[in-house]
């Protein structure tokens, strides 16, 4: 079974893949006029979303590398390229555009639940472990349910911070936010780096 530093390392770099604070800037636009009750709705269909998205990637993940004879070395090594990129866009992208010009609505699945949520980063994340184990542990099923766990965690996170996304907003503000996102994204490169040298040790083991 992996250990607990393996887990909490996972849980962090899916939730920080996910990056709900990335998602708060259109929550709040789009949120500003809606009751209560229908925020509470925006943000629970918007976590479902996630779930059921990086449960598929869960599902059909070995799947599809099978069916198209990708190997998970290689597959990490893409995964983690597309991490990094998503990593330096979080670090040197200038603040985005005003969200609320995307229209009045329901924005709960497009755009806010995927891809700005469940985009590729944490898809890919969960398919690499789902098809080498939490930390390697790629023969033990328990390693499969602690993954499961941790998607169901990662939503559940993804949720409460929507929840409150107007106190946190107005306490970060749009500055405080950015800061927030570029170091998250440091954190994100040093996971990308590090699967793309995991995934490179795999494939030439002459490199050791």
């Amino acid at each position: 079974m992996p250990g607990l530093p393996e887990i909490l390392k996972a849980l962090i770099a899916i939730v920080v893949l996910i990056n709900p604070l990335e998602g708060v800037p259109i929550y709040l636009s789009r949120a500003a006029k809606l009751s209560d009750a229908e925020r509470l709705k925006t943000a629970r269909k918007a976590s479902i979303t996630v779930l059921i998205l990086l449960l598929a990637a869960m599902a059909g993940g070995k799947a599809v590398l099978y069916l198209f004879g990708i190997q998970i070395a290689s597959f990490t090594m893409a995964g983690g390229l597309i991490i990094l990129l998503i990593a330096l866009n979080m670090v040197l992208s200038s603040p985005k555009d005003d969200p609320s010009s995307g229209g009045s609505g329901d924005f709960s699945i497009v755009p806010l639940g995927t891809p700005l949520l469940a985009g590729p980063g944490p898809i890919s994340s969960v398919i690499i472990f789902s098809s080498q184990g939490i930390g390697g542990h790629d023969t033990l099923w328990m390693s499969d349910v602690v993954l499961l766990a941790i998607i169901i965690a990662a939503s559940a996170i993804t949720y409460l911070c929507l929840r409150v996304a107007i106190p946190v907003g107005k306490l970060l503000g749009t500055t405080g936010i950015n800061v927030m996102t570029r170091l998250a994204g440091i954190l994100v490169a040093a996971i990308a780096v590090q699967m793309i040298v995991s995934g490179a040790l795999k494939s030439f083991p002459a490199w050791q």
